[in-house]
C-alpha cells in the first residue's frame, strides 16, 4: 500500500474514532437568568454594562456549555458578545418581546446558543388568551452528536409582580398556568412536524417564577409540565440544594427555586446549581448533563 494512502486511512481512522468518542460524551447544558443583562438594571450606565459583560463572560468561559439558554438578555448583540468567549458557541435565536405596559421592546429577552448544528430556531409570543399576558418562548432544533434532534425551549414565565393580594395572586397564577399549557400545545405540534426526522429528546427550561414547594399554591406549572410528559430534573433534589434565586441582602424574601430544566426522551439526570458570583446575577446558573437513556 502506498504510504500516502496509509497516512490518509490512518488520519480517517483517528477522525472517526474522535467523532465516536465525542458522540458518546454527554452534552453540557446550562440555563441562566442573568438579571437585566448587561448592566443588572434597565437604566444601567455604559460602565455598568461593560463590567457586567466582563464578569459574565469570565464565568461562562469556565462553564463552557454545549447548549446555553440565557434569560433576561437585552438583545441579540448582547448574547452574541457574551458567548463569543466560548469557542464554537453560536447564537441560534433571541426573542424580541414587547412590554405589554409600555408597548416598547423589552430589555428582558430569552436566547439560545449552542455548539451544535441548528436546523431551525425562532421565537413566539404567548397567545393573548388572558389580559396583559407577557413574553413568550424561544425555540431551537439542534442536531445531537449522538444522532437525532434536540428540541430546546427557553422561557421566562410571568413574574410575581402584583401577586401580593388574593386577586393578584390568582391572576399571576392563571397567567403562568396558561403560558405552560401553550408551551405544551406547541410541543405537540412540533412533535408531529418532526415525527419522521428522529427526535432524540426535549428540553424546556428557564425562569418559571414558581416552584413545586407549595410556595405558590394557585400555580400548577411544574405539575402541568410533568403531567405533559416532561421530567422535572429537580424531582429528587432537596429544597436546600436547589435554591436558584438569591435575594439581595436585607430582603424580606428567602432564597428559593425559580429556575427549572425539564426533559423528555433523555436520561433522567438531576440538574445542579452552579456556584457563581452574586455580582453577576440574583439567579444562579443551573446545569445538566444530556445523555441518551
Amino acid at each position: 500500500m502506498h504510504n500516502s494512502l496509509k497516512i490518509f486511512l490512518f488520519t480517517l481512522l483517528v477522525f472517526f474514532h474522535a467523532e465516536v468518542l465525542r458522540a458518546a460524551e454527554p452534552l453540557r447544558f446550562v440555563c441562566w437568568n442573568l438579571e437585566w443583562f448587561p448592566g443588572k438594571r434597565p437604566t444601567a450606565s455604559e460602565k455598568e454594562a461593560k463590567d457586567h459583560m466582563k464578569e459574565a463572560q469570565a464565568a461562562l468561559k469556565k462553564l463552557n456549555p454545549d447548549i446555553f439558554v440565557a434569560v433576561e438578555i437585552r438583545d441579540w448583540a448582547a448574547l452574541h458578545e457574551l458567548v463569543s468567549v466560548v469557542p464554537g458557541l453560536t447564537v441560534n435565536a433571541v426573542s424580541s418581546f414587547y412590554d405589554t405596559t409600555t408597548g416598547k421592546l423589552s430589555s428582558q429577552q430569552v436566547g439560545i446558543a449552542s455548539k451544535l448544528t441548528c436546523r431551525g430556531a425562532w421565537w413566539e409570543n404567548w397567545q393573548a388568551t388572558l389580559p396583559a399576558i407577557s413574553r413568550g418562548f424561544t425555540f431551537a432544533v439542534l442536531e445531537a452528536p449522538q444522532g437525532g434532534l434536540l428540541m430546546i425551549y427557553g422561557v421566562h414565565l410571568k413574574s410575581n409582580r402584583g401577586s401580593d393580594h388574593p386577586e393578584g395572586a390568582k391572576n399571576v397564577a392563571d397567567m403562568r398556568n396558561d403560558q405552560t399549557r401553550q408551551l405544551l400545545e406547541h410541543r405537540k405540534k412540533i412533535e408531529v412536524t418532526f415525527a419522521e426526522q428522529g427526535i432524540l429528546g426535549w428540553i424546556a427550561c428557564g425562569d418559571m417564577n414558581t416552584n413545586h414547594d407549595n410556595q405558590f399554591p394557585l400555580c400548577n406549572v411544574v405539575k402541568l409540565m410533568t403531567d405533559g410528559g416532561l421530567y422535572n430534573t429537580w424531582a429528587n433534589t432537596p429544597k436546600q440544594k436547589r435554591r436558584t434565586w438569591l435575594p439581595p441582602d436585607g430582603s424580606p424574601f428567602e432564597a428559593t427555586t425559580f429556575d427549572y430544566i425539564f426533559t423528555s426522551g433523555l436520561k433522567k439526570n438531576e440538574a445542579v446549581v452552579i456556584d457563581a458570583s452574586r455580582k453577576i446575577s440574583d439567579h444562579t446558573p443551573i446545569g445538566l448533563l444530556i445523555e441518551k437513556p
